[in-house]
């Protein structure tokens, strides 16, 4: 039993009269003690929440990331559930929410009742009807507030959802330009927009920094190009034969020491395209730790500052602070 309730059923219990200041008093420790309930639910509910935004952060990263159709499917399965485990999570709070009001305003209700059994009303003036009796208004005492301590916190958090987005945009569109660690140039060939379609073009070239495999890529400034590739030893077969884009991040093949051919020929491109092909040891990949973690806790961030904002506001309209 809260402090504040044995002090209500005293009053509801007494005769004489109390005083304005004690009222005033116990009807701040109501408000106070239910508003403190809520916040600790409201708490509790938005820490799970951003606990399993960055799990479904996490998964749709590992989802993407895979090519395996029984990962997959598992990936999937766990979004899915976390998804209604985020539903869930607001239904228990809005109807705990509401019930913490409902008790809120029944026991203000109740101290509205001992004030009104203790109030002494004056004798009626003769030949006045009882009904008709004049009824002094208590002057009504001001209510306190509670000093307002969340609102500080909000430029902190903008500040930190601001470094967060720039992380984000760093991490995505800046550092991450599928440019691998240890990237040995072998070969590098411009071809213009009137490329594309005509007879394909052949080169030999040597490698004479081994690598672990070959890694084609094609850059350009327009929105897509596609350029065909057939990579053979000399005098051998061709180890790779396929379409090479804009954003593949594709391997193939061990790029020892010696002559190679390389043939060419551009089937999409609508502006300037470079084709560069060199020599890697280890493709950076989503999945990999040192790309994925700080992705993640950006991406949380980014996801859960807003949605902590809009569910702030979201308690502050619809369950103001009662007027007594």
């Amino acid at each position: 039993m809260e402090p504040f309730e044995i002090e209500l059923k005293k009053a509801l219990t007494r005769t004489d009269p109390m005083p304005a200041d004690e009222l005033a008093a116990l009807n701040d420790r109501i408000v106070r003690t239910f508003a403190r309930k809520q916040q600790s639910a409201f708490r509790l509910m938005s820490a799970y929440l951003v606990v399993l935004t960055i799990l479904i952060i996490a998964l749709l990263a590992l989802f993407m990331s895979t090519t395996d159709l029984k990962q997959c499917l598992h990936y999937g399965i766990l979004i899915l559930i976390l998804f209604e485990g985020t539903v869930l999570m607001k239904l228990w709070f809005w109807i705990l929410h509401s019930k913490i009001a409902t008790v809120r305003e029944i026991k203000l209700l109740q101290l509205a009742v001992a004030e009104l059994k203790t109030r002494t009303s004056p004798e009626p003036p003769p030949g006045t009807a009882p009904f008709f009796q004049a009824k002094p208004v208590p002057a009504s005492a001001p209510t306190p507030t509670a000093p307002s301590t969340h609102r500080s916190w909000w430029p902190i958090l903008g500040a930190i959802w601001l470094l967060a987005v720039a992380s984000l945009v760093y991490l995505v569109w800046v550092r991450n330009d599928h440019v691998p660690r240890n990237f040995a140039p072998y070969l590098e060939k411009t071809f213009s927009v009137e490329d594309v379609g005509k007879n394909e073009w052949q080169e030999t070239f040597e490698v004479k920094e081994p690598r672990r495999t070959f890694h084609p890529r094609v850059v350009t400034a327009g929105t897509s190009a596609r350029i065909w590739i057939s990579v053979a030893a000399e005098g051998h077969e061709p180890m790779f034969t396929m379409p090479v884009n804009k954003k593949s991040g594709i391997t193939f093949g061990e790029a020892t020491q010696g002559r190679y051919v390389i043939k060419a020929k551009v089937l999409e491109a609508n502006d300037d395209c470079t084709l560069r092909l060199g020599g890697v040891d280890k493709l950076r990949n989503w999945s990999s730790f040192e790309l994925l973690f700080p992705l993640l806790l950006s991406a949380a961030l980014v996801f859960a500052i807003p949605v902590l904002w809009l569910q702030d506001r979201w308690y502050r309209r619809f369950d103001p602070e009662p007027e007594t």
